[in-house]
């Protein structure tokens, strides 16, 4: 995406150890250094109750499938615009 000039505006991270850690710090830092976009959505979700740079917890693993589970329901519920192959035209 860097290589073309564009930026993530939505991104998902989910650990469970130690070494998630260092996923954690550098995606809380990412839209300060210009890695991201303004306005991303940022989650950083540790699994387990335990100190973490992780912004978010979740329990346990059928928590992590439960949030999956109802991100894919919202976006197979949202309208969604996809490409065709004239790229003056869009279709809904």
């Amino acid at each position: 995406m860097e290589g073309k000039g564009n930026q993530a505006d939505f991104v998902l991270c989910v650990g469970d150890d130690r070494s998630d850690e260092d996923m954690f710090e550098i995606v809380s830092s990412a839209i300060s250094r210009n890695i991201l976009a303004t306005n991303a959505s940022v989650f950083a979700c540790t699994v387990g109750q335990k100190p973490s740079k992780a912004k978010y917890y979740l329990d346990d693993t059928s928590e992590v499938a439960c949030m999956l589970e109802s991100l894919a329901e919202e976006s197979d519920s949202s309208p969604c615009i996809k490409e065709t192959g004239d790229s003056s035209r869009r279709q809904v």
